[in-house]
């Protein structure tokens, strides 16, 4: 079934790989030997262009279990497909940085009978109703459950409930793909959704958000304005050079931002001092997102000192760098699209300087309407996946209830409460946990399962949790303090990789010279461990880490890699390790303090740094401020990038910061609803002879750069008016609403004066929301002043959330209040929205309303 081109592109990327294999080639070959051919192609294939990771830390069966199912769709519903297609979109195992597990015949198993006979869009789109059913949207950590996880937890964040649906789809011979924007440039963020193939096309859709037609989501005004939309390969076969934008790692990157967004392609050319183009440069392309500027993409020069990528029409920050000189300029892709860069050494510490950063235009995604009566089935049923959800998280979370019963009659010296918690946060995987905490007496079983984080009780292996139990336990220093030992030595979590069995294998793979400089010099330990450990950046992928066993077994370790194989390594000794909080450096517990094993001992201290805010104003870190540190950072596609890289200060006080001495940059901004921000940046130097304090400076916008002009046909059948109108969507007897209600009433004859009309929308019929105590007090004074007001019903299921995100405000606040331009002779236009309570909303639509 496989192609003689395709076996000659897998022979000449194992060739290519063969050298770091070491021992594990020997075991490949084993393996395919007896295999039919397609079989040993396809497994062969995987070993040469998955990430290195994966070769190393997943069984080679799996591998292989993989390939086979691959070819049995082949040899049915994927048999039409062309090849490359099928190669990269339904036969690779991997789509993110998710765990890599063999979900797929069970998903065929579920899925196939459901599907059999649809057309390939309605298969696609009745393969997302079944997602909808297993799992919802939630906000979690930035560690990437596989589908397994997903399920067991019934919900996931977008990056996870997109590796369901591409997972699901796959399984079924559906060529799928993970698509991404790193950040987004009107919010804060980021987002994933999905693309599937129907009808030889590539068509979007939201990830567990099933609407009756393709290219559709909630997503399809902000993808619009999305500065770069992306997908990834694990190989190029079959692709032409322009498809791909650059290899990072060992995957390709695949630029489909021009599918959404009105675009430009910039150009970048880098020269040193004497006007001499500088080839390899490092050339990051980033946006301003979180407060601080996050990276799209990085590229490396050609021999012109050039290169160029099709970005989105807004701000981007041009980062380039060789060595310890670097350059930046901020460009408007709507005004200029090139931009020359001359290196030099670093800014110097000086004064606030500002910067505007505008977003990408309004500019929708190619979209499909729905007919009235495709959108009332589509309600049905994702009405009745809601319910089947529902259904079975209750389900799970009683047997959870169960088993929190049985565990107290066998292990009743534990805490209850937290027994009950541990088991209710697993889920769907409750059994797991539950057999790994009464398969001994053992007090620290309960111990060890708090020392997780939340969505490890998920996907955790109870085999897996008691090998490190036996092996901490048997190691075990009696002098050292309890908590100390089970969240610095007893806890099998390092940082954001997953999970797997290293301490009962380190202990013996530690020669004895780093066994004893672990004990006595930790900073020589880590030097020794450094030195002995190499990074092929070309066979890695970004944030996927590696497990300790396979980076020592390879010899192969990123920089967060070799971090975690170096706490895990300490703390298989027994030696209490972590790594930092805020810029992840390994660090070990001497007498008492952390002490930083990285770089000399005068880049191991810290020092106060204060940052104070304006008078009356509570900042938030990665929100209005960010901190970044100058110094040097290796890309997974393996270019050194010179320049300021953010700090991870998340939920620390701006004004009580400790941080290595070295230069920083600081940046604060104040995003405007249109998505523009308005930032400030200043370089500060902080050293050890004194504290550092820095009075932050933040922008005032006018009123007039509040103002959006966005078309909003739905909200015509809310407020029907000719004039100005406040349309706001309340919770009743919830404070953020009564707040509002508040100010709607304190400005009821200015309301009037100003012929505003208002539209107020709750869950309730109008006898019961008049009868709310707060909500009549606001009807009686805006009544009395005059205004024209109207009350309406709707169940908020879909109107708040669609509002809120065709405005780009928060859609998961309310109440929203949406200042609406209806003079027109078309859709009411969006003036101005906010989502959730903030002091002087109303007073904000008033002014807004006069500039309209």
């Amino acid at each position: 079934m496989l192609s003689r081109s395709f076996a000659e592109h897998v022979a000449h990327r194992y060739a290519e790989r063969r050298p770091l294999l070491g021992e594990k080639d020997r075991e490949v070959e084993e393996l395919l030997a007896p295999l039919p051919a397609d079989e040993a192609l396809l497994t062969r294939s995987f070993v040469a262009t998955l990430p290195l990771t994966d070769v190393f830390d997943s069984p080679l069966e799996t591998l292989l279990s993989f390939a086979r199912h691959a070819l049995m769709l082949r040899a049915g519903a994927a048999a039409e497909l062309p090849e490359d297609v099928f190669i990269h979109y339904v036969a690779c195992p991997r789509i993110n940085n998710e765990p890599l597990e063999d979900v797929r015949p069970a998903l065929w198993a579920e899925l196939s009978p459901r599907v059999a006979g649809l057309s390939a869009e309605r298969a696609v789109i009745e393969v997302n109703y079944w997602c909808a059913e297993m799992a919802t949207y939630q906000t979690t950590d930035g560690r990437t459950l596989g589908a397994r996880g997903v399920i067991a937890a019934a919900a996931g964040r977008c990056g996870e409930e997109s590796t369901l649906l591409v997972t699901a789809l796959r399984a079924v011979g559906i060529p799928a793909r993970q698509l991404y924007t790193p950040w987004w440039a009107h919010c804060d963020d980021n987002h994933a959704w999905v693309e599937a193939y129907a009808d030889g096309a590539w068509h979007y859709l939201g990830a567990c958000e099933p609407e009756e037609a393709l290219d559709r989501g909630w997503f399809t005004a902000a993808s619009g304005r999305a500065p770069m939309v992306s997908t990834r390969l694990f190989s190029d076969f079959g692709c032409a050079p322009e498809d791909v934008l650059m290899r990072s790692g060992c995957a390709y990157v695949v630029n489909v931002t021009s599918s959404y967004a009105d675009c430009a392609q910039l150009t970048v050319r880098v020269t040193d001092a004497a006007g001499t183009p500088v080839e390899g440069a490092a050339v990051s392309l980033e946006v301003l997102n979180m407060a601080g500027w996050r990276p799209l993409v990085t590229l490396s020069t050609n021999v012109t000192g050039s290169c160029a990528v099709t970005l989105g029409k807004g701000t981007v920050r041009v980062h380039a760098s060789a060595g310890e000189l670097l350059a930046e300029k901020d460009v408007d892709l709507a005004r200029s699209c090139e931009v020359a860069l001359e290196l030099a050494p670093a800014p110097e510490p000086g004064d606030w300087r500002e910067l505007d950063v505008r977003a990408p235009e309004d500019h929708p995604a190619r979209t499909q309407a729905l007919s009235p009566e495709a959108e009332a089935r589509g309600r049905e049923c994702k009405a009745a996946a809601d319910k089947l959800r529902h259904e079975r998280a209750a389900a799970l979370r009683a047997h959870a209830a169960e088993l929190a019963e049985r565990a107290a009659e066998l292990r009743p010296d534990d805490d209850g409460a937290a027994v009950a918690r541990v088991l209710d946060g697993a889920l769907g995987n409750a059994d797991e946990v539950f057999s790994f905490l009464t398969a001994g007496p053992e007090p620290e079983r309960l111990a060890l399962l708090e020392t997780l984080s939340e969505k490890d009780y998920l996907d955790l292996s109870a085999s897996v949790l008691e090998g490190h139990l036996r092996a901490a336990l048997a190691a075990r220093d009696p002098e050292l303090d309890r908590e100390v030992w089970e969240r610095f030595v007893l806890c099998p979590r390092v940082h954001l990789e997953h999970l797997s069995s290293w301490r009962p294998q380190l202990p013996g793979m530690l020669d004895d010279e780093l066994r004893a400089l672990i004990a006595s010099d930790p900073a020589a330990a880590w030097q020794l461990l450094a030195r002995r450990l190499s990074f092929s950046p070309k066979e890695h992928m970004a944030k996927l880490v590696g497990t300790p066993v396979g980076a020592l077994t390879s010899g192969e370790a990123s920089e967060i890699t070799r971090r975690t194989l170096f706490v895990a390594a300490c703390r298989s000794l027994g030696v209490p390790a972590r790594l930092n909080p805020a810029d992840l450096r390994a660090e070990v517990l001497r007498f008492g303090t952390w002490v930083c094993v990285e770089g000399a001992p005068e880049e191991q201290r810290t020092f106060e740094l204060r940052l104070t805010p304006p008078s009356g104003r509570a900042l938030s870190y990665g929100t209005d401020l960010t901190v970044a540190r100058l110094g040097s950072s290796m890309q997974v596609s393996g270019q050194l990038l010179y320049g300021f890289h953010e700090l991870d200060l998340w939920g620390q006080d701006p004004e009580r910061l400790e941080v290595p001495a070295g230069r920083y940059r600081v940046t604060t901004t104040v995003r405007l609803p249109n998505g523009n921000q308005q930032a400030c940046e200043r370089v500060i130097e902080v050293a050890p002879e004194a504290p550092a304090q820095l009075d932050l400076r933040l922008r005032s916008p006018q009123a007039s750069e509040m103002l959006q002009r966005i078309p909003l046909p739905a909200a015509g059948k809310l407020a029907p008016t000719d004039g100005l109108a406040l349309l706001a969507f309340l919770e009743l007897a919830e404070e953020p609403t009564e707040h509002l209600e508040n100010e709607l009433a304190d400005v009821a004859d200015r309301l009037a004066a100003e012929k505003i009309a208002l539209t107020l929308v709750t869950r309730e019929d109008a006898a019961a929301a008049e009868a709310d105590p707060t909500l009549a007090r606001c009807l009686a004074a805006l009544r009395g002043a005059g205004a024209s007001v109207t009350l309406a019903r709707d169940d908020f299921s879909e109107q708040p959330e669609r509002l809120a995100r065709r405005m780009f405000a928060n859609p998961e606040l309310l109440p929203l209040a949406v200042l609406l331009d209806c003079r027109g002779d078309g859709a009411p236009l969006g003036l101005f929205a906010r989502g959730g309570y903030a002091v002087g909303t109303v007073e904000l639509a008033l002014r807004l309303a006069a500039l309209a």
